[in-house]
């Protein structure tokens, strides 16, 4: 394999992340999962990805799965520990990759970081932040669920700007922008730092996705 996703830990964050991105367009094939459980890998064949089983902190484990040519690795075990030494594991065979990790605790994410996540999660925080937020105002808690789940409703994407585009404010797209991607650095839409669009930005839009066609009854 070359350029496919690895996914550590075949649990609930694990799942969900690869519906995540297969609702996003990636293939199945492309996906292997690495689990220390004989039933996980099981599941996880039966559902059509590739299935390692091993232990993800181990080196010979990830080779298996060919974390080093892998385009993108995601981490998504039961402990923080584990996750940090996947981490490291991951990122001395793999240099390139986009590594992202899942953490309980938030005051365990800068060490996830230093180990060599781009990006890390705190699903405990994320959890209760969302709990708090419907309780609140319970409309704007089921719009946030409603964006975390791919393929349904809203959804949240990253896209390139268009030729059309280019030049144009934020405001003046006809998606709804939340963010541009400028470089390395991630700016609100209102931010004065953005003016106009450029061919290089990417875009974080809120779009709507259609509903799927009415399946013909049976005979």
């Amino acid at each position: 394999m070359r350029d496919h996703t690895v996914v550590v830990g075949f649990g609930t964050k694990g799942r969900s992340a690869i519906r995540t991105v297969c609702a996003s367009g990636l293939r199945k094939e492309q996906v292997v999962v690495i689990d220390p459980g004989s039933k996980m890998v099981d599941a996880a064949k039966a559902e059509g990805y590739e299935a390692v089983l091993g232990d993800g902190t181990r080196g010979d484990v990830l080779r298996r799965a060919e974390v080093q040519r892998a385009g993108r690795i995601i981490i998504a075990t039961e402990r923080d520990d584990t996750a940090v030494l996947v981490a490291l594991t991951a990122r001395q065979l793999n240099p390139r990759a986009k590594i992202v990790a899942a953490v309980r605790e938030e005051e365990n994410a800068p060490l996830l970081r230093q180990s060599g996540a781009d990006e890390v999660v705190t699903s405990a925080g994320a959890a209760g932040r969302l709990l708090g937020l419907s309780v609140l105002s319970p409309a704007a808690g089921r719009v946030m669920e409603n964006l975390m789940h791919q393929g349904s409703g809203l959804d949240i994407v990253e896209r390139p700007v268009t030729k059309a585009e280019a030049g144009r404010t934020p405001r003046e797209t006809e998606d709804l922008v939340v963010s541009v991607v400028r470089g390395h650095r991630v700016l609100a839409y209102d931010d004065p730092a953005v003016g106009v669009l450029e061919l290089t930005d990417r875009l974080v839009t809120i779009v709507r996705v259609p509903p799927p066609p009415p399946t013909a009854p049976r005979l």
